[in-house]
């Protein structure tokens, strides 16, 4: 039984499908920005307010902003949008229908390497700058953390753990991606109807 259209022509079904994957993708994003704010301090005591001719864009916005807050913004943009953008071109070329016939292109090989490596990228950034949170409860020095969180000194004990649910997070911003991409194209195939 299909769900009754809204009055615009859209369905309430495809409709909340985009709304659940996007609240879900901002929720990653804040996650990515706040683990990135965390573990980068390169340039934290420069504040964006000082910056000459877009200081003041700045102020308005947040006068405590350092370039640190705007790199790990970027970089969370940066893995939010990478895998959103590679499955919309998978679902928009087809070639989840026969991947073997796309790739029988020598282009389309390169296209896929680089693809590839960009995922690549942005996986290891991800791993990586969540273990590094991880890790600093069990580590001395100036990169330990002075807040004692339950959950965090028990995966920094268990080593192998973090690695997975480290790995696993990276795992999670991918479907997301590809739950929000085909939500996305379902709805933009209801409303050409």
């Amino acid at each position: 039984m299909q769900p009754p259209p809204m009055p615009g022509g859209a369905p309430i079904a495809e409709i909340a499908a985009l709304v659940g994957t996007g609240c879900l993708k901002g929720c990653m994003l804040v996650l990515l920005f706040g683990t990135y704010s965390e573990t980068m301090g390169m340039m934290s005591n420069v504040y964006l307010c000082d910056l000459p001719g877009a200081g003041g864009i700045f102020c308005g916005i947040d006068d405590e902003m350092t370039v640190s807050h705007l790199l790990a913004f970027l970089l969370a943009v940066f893995s939010i949008a990478v895998p959103m953008a590679i499955w919309s071109e998978v679902i928009s070329r087809g070639i989840y229908r026969d991947p073997k016939a796309w790739l029988a292109d020598p282009t389309n090989k390169i296209y896929a390497i680089l693809a590839l490596g960009v995922y690549g990228l942005v996986f290891a950034l991800e791993t990586v700058n969540l273990y590094t949170l991880i890790a600093r409860q069990s580590v001395g020095g100036p990169f330990q953390t002075t807040d004692t969180n339950p959950m965090m000194e028990f995966l920094a004990n268990n080593q192998g753990l973090g690695v997975f649910v480290a790995a696993l997070v990276a795992i999670v911003n991918t479907v997301l991606g590809l739950l929000a991409v085909r939500a996305a194209y379902s709805l933009k195939t209801k409303l050409a109807r």
